[in-house]
């Protein structure tokens, strides 16, 4: 299959793409630590994602921190 062939078909059919990969990282991940560790990584994971998008928006984790945890004066 050619490149451009790729190309097309992974941006005709990429959220189908994506699930299926989640699908099978999901798996392989349960499968070797267990249900429970799994979720224990699937919970930082989505946390770095936060964090991570925060930073991308330039704001600082003060802001975030003050809007998790307000300060009561």
């Amino acid at each position: 299959m050619s490149a451009k062939i790729m190309r097309q078909l992974l941006a005709e059919h990429w959220g189908k793409v994506l699930g299926g990969l989640t699908g099978l990282f999901i798996g392989l991940s349960i499968i070797t630590f267990g249900l429970w560790r799994s979720l224990l990584l699937f919970l930082f994971i989505a946390l770095g994602v936060f964090l991570g998008k925060r930073y991308d928006r330039h704001e600082g984790l003060q802001k975030v921190r003050q809007r998790i945890w307000p300060d009561s004066d």
